[in-house]
């Protein structure tokens, strides 16, 4: 039986990543009344990814960036220059789970929300193993 990667362990792992290095706060759901900046980290695919040895899954992840409601888009450039910065870190996952890949895809979005605040959202694709395969 595999110990696969849950998407906590995954959540907590990003969440420590970018408030250690960028010291701000990172939700998976923004408490009502949050005064910007923070992040928001949202999994929004999981797909299987082996290789011919390997168990492999991909992590699709979307970090979003909220800075503070302002005429100037410098708060939301130096948001997503910190995240990325934070993110060239190796996540710290579970001893038996290794990391094969952990890039940055893209932004997919750049906003100004309802209530004044940039908007923007970065997003990550995590691979990770599981061990090899093994015929017997």
């Amino acid at each position: 039986m595999l110990k696969k990667l849950g998407l906590v362990d995954l959540h907590a792992s990003i969440k420590q990543k970018i408030e250690d290095k960028t010291g701000l706060m990172a939700y998976d759901h923004v408490p009502e009344d949050v005064p910007s900046p923070f992040y928001f980290i949202e999994v929004v695919d999981k797909r299987p990814e082996d290789t011919k040895v390997m168990w492999c899954e991909v992590f699709t992840v979307w970090i979003h960036a909220i800075a503070e409601a302002g005429k100037s888009k410098i708060a939301i450039y130096d948001m997503i220059e910190k995240l990325e910065e934070a993110l060239t870190e190796e996540l710290v996952l579970p001893e038996e789970i290794d990391i094969l890949r952990q890039s940055e895809v893209g932004m997919q979005s750049l906003q100004e929300d309802e209530t004044g605040e940039m908007h923007a959202i970065v997003a990550y694709e995590i691979k990770v193993s599981y061990g090899f395969k093994v015929k017997i």
